[in-house]
């Protein structure tokens, strides 16, 4: 697992989508907007269970902890890795039991809210560059 640092996204590929798996819908949208402004294609998924959408080709998940929790409570965060994409989950704090759950289930970088600066958008040009 990495650690992101801040700084500002540079260049992106078209087809570089995150899916954006967010409870909060104002917190959801405000992502999708900054995300698309950043040129990326930004789609709400529910929790991510499944396989991945059709038409995406290169992809990294966006998890926030609320979902992440939910799914560690339910016994499904071990699906996460069976989309087969690196996955950026958001945490209030990093402690011992996220970062346990966190490697457990595949997480490929954890980023720590407030979400300042470019921090987001280095870890997600690093997953997917990464993913590549």
């Amino acid at each position: 697992m990495q650690a992101a640092e801040g700084g500002y996204a540079g260049s992106i590929a078209v087809a570089d989508t995150v899916l954006i798996a967010v409870r909060d819908a104002v917190l959801a949208d405000s992502l999708r907007f900054s995300l698309e402004l950043e040129g990326y294609d930004a789609r709400f998924c529910e929790a991510p269970i499944g396989a991945m959408p059709d038409g995406v080709l290169n992809a990294c998940l966006l998890l926030d902890q609320d979902v992440f929790a939910d799914m560690v409570g339910s016994g499904n965060s071990h699906t996460i890795g069976r989309l087969g994409v690196p996955t950026v989950l958001m945490v209030n704090q990093r402690t011992q039991r996220v970062l346990e759950h966190a490697s457990a289930a595949g997480v490929t970088t954890i980023v720590e809210k407030p979400l300042l600066g470019g921090v987001l958008f280095d870890a997600i040009r690093s997953a997917l560059a990464g993913a590549a």
